[in-house]
Formats: structure tokens, C-alpha cells, sequence
């Protein structure tokens, strides 16, 4: 063999070992890059997102349980004609939610996580053990895109990234 060819089969070796567990679109906790945990507690059974700037923030949730669950914002006071914020996510699967610290009007954001039984009756769950979540840092919406709502609902990963993408917000 030739140098030049040894220093290709070298250079091609090295790149390949130093890759090896590099996952390219996850972080090592297995959130997205540019996701962590922060910004949020869980108070009793609840997880409460505790993001107090009026700026428009974006958090991901993946149930980790081996269950089916809703994630509910319960609404405190009259709700009108509000539909509610309640959301299916299945085992494995991500959801995200964008809340405006200014249309949300409140400090802390509140979520439950339940379960319901064939008969209507609600099982509360601890949120720490069946989700977890993270926000994800400086996201950049769309200026008619404000507001709070879920972006994507019970997708894979893969999924959800790619609807919050495609809805135009980027981070």
C-alpha cells in the first residue's frame, strides 16, 4: 500500500471510532439538542411549567410510563366556551406545548396527568413518574404564531420535531 492510500484508511478508521454513540439529534438525557430540563417543578402530583417571562416558551413532554395518560391544564375559573387544554399522549410518544407568559396571564403553568377508566371515573397520576419534560432554549417563532396552544401532539420524535419545524419555529 501506498502512504497516501494508508493515510485515507486511517483517516476513514479514526472518523468512524470517533463517531461511535454520537446520535446527532438527541442529547445525551434523550431530549432534542437545545432541550433541558428546567423551568418546571411538580408540585404534589402535578407538573407545573414555571416559565415567568411574558417571552413565548416551548416545552416537550414524552411519557415514559408503560400507560396511556392525559396531560390537562385544568381551568380554574369559568371556562366559557374553552375547549381545555387536555391532550392524549401514549406510551413513548412527545408532545409539545408553546405557552405566552402574556396570554397565559398566569405565573405558573399547571398540568395533571390521569388516566380514565372505562366507567368516566379519573385516576390521578404523580407526573414525576410517568413524563418527562423539558424547555427548550430560544426558540423562534413566527410573529403571527404567538400565543399558547400544543404545536404537536402524541408523535414519535421524529415527528413532533419535524411538525414544530414545519409550523415555523425554529431553534
Amino acid at each position: 500500500m501506498t502512504f497516501p492510500i494508508k493515510s485515507f484508511f486511517i483517516i476513514v478508521l479514526f472518523v468512524l471510532l470517533s463517531t461511535i454513540g454520537c446520535s446527532g439529534g438527541t442529547s445525551e438525557s434523550g431530549f432534542p439538542e437545545g432541550c433541558t430540563a428546567e423551568s418546571y417543578e411538580f408540585k404534589g402530583n402535578n407538573l407545573v411549567l414555571s416559565e415567568i417571562s411574558s417571552k413565548q416558551s416551548l416545552y416537550l413532554f414524552h411519557n415514559i410510563s408503560d400507560k396511556d395518560f392525559w396531560l390537562n391544564h385544568p381551568l380554574t375559573k369559568d371556562p366559557g366556551a374553552s375547549a381545555g387544554w387536555a391532550s392524549s399522549l401514549s406510551h413513548g410518544k412527545w408532545s409539545a406545548l408553546t405557552i405566552n407568559g402574556t396570554t397565559a396571564k398566569t405565573e405558573n403553568f399547571e398540568l395533571t396527568c390521569s388516566t380514565m377508566e372505562q366507567s368516566g371515573k379519573t385516576n390521578y397520576l404523580d407526573c414525576r413518574n410517568v413524563v418527562k419534560t423539558c424547555r427548550i432554549k430560544n426558540p423562534v417563532f413566527n410573529s403571527e404564531d404567538s400565543g399558547s396552544y400544543w404545536v404537536a401532539e402524541n408523535k414519535s420524535l421524529t415527528n413532533l420535531v419535524s411538525d414544530i419545524k414545519n409550523r415555523g419555529i425554529s431553534w
